[in-house]
C-alpha cells in the first residue's frame, strides 16, 4: 500500500495576497490619522460643520413642493433649538447669548435658502456671513503655540554618547595612563561616576588606601594638563559621608560664568533666613544669610580689590533686605557717599562721614539696649525677625577707612572698632547684624582687631578677587580651595571684566559669580517699622556733627595742643628736638603726634 503524500502548505504568499495585506495596511494607517486629526480639530471644524448641515437643510427644502417642504425646515429648527439649549447649560453669559445668535442666524439661513433656492447669491452670503461669525469662536478655541521658554532658558541635559562594549571612555583612559599609573601624581586612583552636565562633566576619584582627598587638590594643575583645559576649569569637593579617599570633581570644557546671570526678583525665604546671591560653575545657587530662624541675625564679610565687584554684591543684599518686611537696613559709606549712593533715600539712615558713622552706630548700641526687655519677655533665646520685630541690618562699605587710626592725620577711630566689636559679638541675639566690606581683610585694615574679623567670618563670607596671596588666606575657613583668591583672572576669555567672580568661603568650595541688579532703583522697597521697644528710641540726625555734645571725647585738635605743651617742656628740659626717640621717651607720645605738634 502506497502512503499518499499530504500536500505541502503554501510558504510563500502570492503577489495578490501581499497587494491585499498592503492596501488594508494603508487602509488601517488612513482610518488611524484620520481620526487623529478630527481629535485634534474637532472644535475647528465645528462652526464649517454647522454652516454645511444649514446649507443642506436649506437646499432639501429647496428641492421639495408643496407642504413637504416644511418637513426639512422644521427639523432644522427643531436641531437648533436642541443646540442651543444644550450649550445654555453652565454657559457664561456672553456663551450663552454667542450660542443664541448662532442657533438664530443657522434658523434664517435655512428658510432663506428654502424660498431662493441652493445655488446662488443666498448659498454664498451663508458662508460669507458664518465664517465671519465663527471668527470669535475660532479665536477662542485656537492652540496657543507650546511655550518653550523654560526649555531654552534652562537646556536639557546632555546625554552621554554611547560607548561600544569592550571600549573605554577617554576620560577614564587618559585618568588611568597619566593620573592613576606608576610614578604619575595621582597612583593607584580611579575614576568613575562620569555624569555630563551643560558645561562639562562630574566624576568621583577613590584614591589609594592612606591616601586623603585633599591630595587631589594639589594634582589640580596636573589635571588641567591631562584634559587640555586652561586655569580655573577644574574643581575638587568632598563628598559627603563618604570616605576620605574619595572626592567629586568638576570638569568645566566651557565657561558659563562668562555670561551674566541677573536678579530678577526679591527672593528672600523668612523659612531659611536666606536668598541666593551666586551661581557656581555647575549651576547651583549659593545663599547669603541674613538671620537663622530661631538663632538671631548673622553678619557678614565681603572683601575684594578695586573692581572685583564689591559693590555689586552690596547692591544684592541692600536689595533683599529693602524689599523685605522683616529687614530694617542702615548704610554707613566710607566712601563719604560715593560708595552706595544709590540707598541713600531707600534706608532707614545713611551716614556719609565719619561722625555720622558714629551716629549710628551708637544709635544701634541703643537699639540693642531697648531690645534687652524684649529678650527677658521671651524668656531668653534670640530674637527672630519678623514683620513686627525686624532685623537691623547695617551695612558699612569701605570698612577700612572707618576702623583704621591715621596718626599722620590725627585720625583716632578705636571708638568705632570698639563698637563694631560689640554689635558682632552681642548683637546676634538682639536681631542685629553687621555686613562689612573692605578691600583687605587683614586685622591691620579692621583696626588692628581679630575679634572683629572672626565674629564677621561665623556668617557669611564672600571673597572676590585679591591682589596678594595672603590676603585671600585671612577669610579662609581653612578648608583647601580649589584656587587661591588672587588667583581668579581681572578678565574672562572674550575681555569682559570678572566683576562679582569669586567664592562663598562659607559654602562649596567651587568658583562662583554674583547675580547682577543692574538698576537697584527698579527694587521696590516695604516699608518696615520697628518694634515699639526699639521705636521708643529717638532716630538720630546725620548732619556731620556729633550727637554726643558737650558729652564728646577731646578733639583732635585739643590733643594737638596738649601735645605741643609736652614737647615744649621736654624741649625745655633739654632733649633736642631731633632727638625723636628722647622726645616720645619724655612725653609719652607716638611718633606720628611727635611729628604733628613739631609740623605746627
Amino acid at each position: 500500500m502506497v502512503a499518499k503524500t499530504p500536500p505541502k502548505p503554501d510558504t510563500e504568499a502570492s503577489p495578490a495576497t501581499i497587494e491585499e495585506s498592503t492596501g488594508t495596511e494603508a487602509l488601517r494607517q488612513v482610518r488611524t490619522e484620520t481620526v487623529r486629526l478630527g481629535k485634534r480639530w474637532r472644535r475647528q471644524v465645528l462652526p464649517l460643520a454647522v454652516l454645511g448641515g444649514t446649507h443642506g437643510i436649506g437646499a432639501a427644502s429647496a428641492s421639495l413642493a408643496g407642504s413637504a417642504a416644511l418637513v426639512p425646515v422644521a427639523a432644522g429648527w427643531a436641531g437648533a433649538a436642541g443646540a442651543y439649549g444644550y450649550a445654555h447649560r453652565n454657559a457664561s453669559r456672553w456663551d450663552r447669548a454667542y450660542a443664541g445668535l448662532a442657533a438664530v442666524g443657522s434658523a434664517g439661513w435655512q428658510a432663506a435658502l428654502a424660498l431662493t433656492g441652493a445655488d446662488g447669491i443666498t448659498a454664498s452670503l451663508l458662508w460669507a456671513c458664518g465664517c465671519a461669525l465663527s471668527v470669535p469662536y475660532w479665536v477662542r478655541h485656537a492652540e496657543p503655540d507650546p511655550d518653550v521658554t523654560a526649555e531654552l532658558a534652562t537646556p536639557a541635559p546632555r546625554t552621554a554618547l554611547p560607548v561600544a562594549p569592550g571600549t573605554a571612555d577617554m576620560r577614564v583612559r587618559l585618568w588611568d595612563e597619566h593620573m592613576a599609573a606608576h610614578g604619575k601624581s595621582l597612583p593607584g586612583s580611579t575614576i568613575s561616576d562620569i555624569a555630563a552636565f551643560d558645561y562639562g562633566w562630574k566624576a568621583a576619584i577613590t584614591l589609594a588606601i592612606g591616601e586623603h582627598w585633599h591630595t587631589i587638590m594639589s594634582a589640580r594643575k596636573a589635571i588641567l594638563s591631562v584634559y587640555n583645559l586652561p586655569d580655573g576649569r577644574v574643581f575638587v569637593e568632598p563628598i559627603p559621608g563618604a570616605s576620605v579617599r574619595t572626592a567629586r570633581i568638576t570638569v568645566l570644557t566651557s565657561d558659563p560664568l562668562q555670561s551674566v546671570r541677573r536678579w530678577q526678583a526679591p527672593s528672600l525665604d523668612p523659612a531659611t533666613g536666606t536668598f541666593p546671591i551666586m551661581t557656581t560653575a555647575d549651576g547651583e545657587l549659593l545663599h547669603f544669610r541674613f538671620f537663622w530662624p530661631g538663632g538671631g541675625g548673622t553678619h557678614a564679610l565681603v572683601s575684594g580689590v578695586n573692581g572685583s565687584g564689591k559693590t555689586k554684591v552690596l547692591d544684592l543684599i541692600l536689595g533683599e533686605a529693602v524689599a523685605s518686611d522683616r529687614i530694617v537696613p542702615m548704610v554707613v559709606d566710607g566712601g563719604e557717599g560715593a560708595s552706595l549712593p544709590q540707598w541713600k533715600d531707600r534706608s532707614e539712615l545713611f551716614a556719609e562721614t565719619p561722625q555720622d558713622a558714629r551716629t549710628v552706630l551708637r544709635y544701634a548700641l541703643r537699639l540693642m539696649d531697648r531690645r534687652r526687655p524684649v529678650l527677658k519677655r521671651q524668656g531668653g533665646g534670640s530674637i527672630e525677625p519678623s514683620p513686627h520685630l525686624p532685623l537691623i541690618c547695617i551695612v558699612i562699605d569701605e570698612a577700612h577707612k572707618l576702623l583704621m587710626d591715621d596718626e599722620d592725620e590725627g585720625v583716632n577711630n578705636k571708638d568705632i572698632k570698639r563698637m563694631c566689636e560689640k554689635l558682632t559679638q552681642e548683637g546676634r541675639k538682639f536681631g542685629i547684624s553687621l555686613v562689612l566690606a573692605t578691600q583687605v581683610p587683614s586685622a591691620t585694615q579692621l583696626g588692628g582687631s581679630t575679634v572683629l574679623r572672626d565674629q564677621l567670618k561665623g556668617g557669611t563670607v564672600i571673597g572676590l578677587r585679591v591682589a596678594e596671596r595672603t590676603s585671600g588666606n585671612m577669610i579662609s575657613s581653612g578648608a583647601p580651595m580649589p584656587e587661591g583668591l588672587h588667583e581668579l583672572p581681572a578678565e574672562f576669555a572674550d575681555g569682559t571684566p570678572t566683576r562679582g567672580l569669586g567664592y562663598v568661603l562659607t559654602s562649596r568650595m567651587i568658583r562662583a559669580r554674583s547675580l547682577l541688579l543692574e538698576d537697584p532703583s527698579s527694587v521696590q522697597a516695604t516699608e518696615t517699622r520697628l518694634d515699639p521697644d526699639s521705636a521708643a528710641e529717638s532716630v538720630p540726625t546725620l548732619d556731620g556733627r556729633s550727637d554726643l555734645g558737650n558729652e564728646e571725647s577731646t578733639t583732635p585738635a585739643s590733643d594737638a595742643d596738649e601735645a605741643g605743651d609736652l614737647i615744649q617742656k621736654a624741649l625745655a628740659d633739654g632733649i633736642a628736638s631731633t632727638d625723636i626717640a628722647g622726645l616720645m621717651n619724655a612725653t609719652g607720645l607716638t611718633l606720628g603726634q611727635i611729628r604733628r605738634a613739631v609740623k605746627q
